[in-house]
């Protein structure tokens, strides 16, 4: 189980958040999920005018979840996720994502080749009682057709349409998941500090007052799963 902290309102001491904090990458993607039939804002739109975000862009695409071994040179400790995003356009964008619960000290490799966009950055997930999850996550995406056979990806049945609204430099995304129901993300990239997340947590404390119940649970085990 991927360790967190608690926010300085919670039990945790607040000298274990600012120890986090100092360890972390340079870039961190705040995020908060829940289930709109289970309470809160029940759509995008909701989201962006709770929230005061202005004017949205809209885009729609479709995810496919993958299951592949380990490649040879995934970091230690690191779950693997292998996913395909089908844009509106028609391409393709692949992706293979580490996950650890602490910061990789060093390089990493990527499985889909030199021509991949890699990218790293921690993870911050707000949660129910207030708590924070801290995620260390290492990206790389190509634009293609098929995974690379080395990887050994074999597509699941299933994929999962998803919307995404864009307003003020936040995301809110609607997935339409596996069993019917939808699950709701709003996120934000930005420094990983502690201005940062506190701006976070003001959205997320609105959204929670509105009768959203976040939960930690992520994409992949809730959109992955296809019976």
């Amino acid at each position: 189980m991927t360790p967190s902290i608690a926010s300085p309102r919670a039990s945790f001491p607040l000298a274990f958040a600012i120890a986090a904090l100092a360890f972390s990458s340079p870039d961190a993607e705040y995020a908060m999920r829940w289930e709109p039939t289970d309470g809160g804002p029940q759509s995008a739109s909701e989201v962006a005018y709770l929230l005061g975000l202005g004017t949205p862009t809209v885009t729609t695409f479709e995810v496919r979840y993958y299951d592949a071994p380990p490649p040879a040179n995934a970091p230690d400790s690191a779950r693997t996720i292998v996913r395909e995003r089908a844009r509106e356009n028609g391409a393709s964008d692949l992706i293979v994502k580490y996950r650890r619960a602490a910061p990789l000290h060093g390089t990493w490799s990527c499985p889909l080749g030199t021509a991949a966009k890699r990218a790293a950055q921690v993870d911050v997930g707000f949660g129910p009682g207030d708590s924070v999850e801290r995620v260390y996550s290492y990206t790389c995406e190509l634009v293609a057709d098929s995974f690379p056979p080395s990887l050994h990806a074999t597509p699941r049945a299933c994929t999962i349409a998803v919307t995404r609204t864009t307003a003020n430099g936040v995301k809110i995304e609607a997935w339409q998941l596996p069993n019917g129901r939808t699950l709701l993300e709003i996120s934000h990239v930005a420094k990983d500090s502690r201005k940062e997340l506190d701006k976070f947590r003001a959205m997320v404390d609105k959204l929670v007052v509105a009768g959203a119940r976040p939960t930690l649970a992520s994409k992949t085990r809730l959109a992955g799963q296809c019976g």
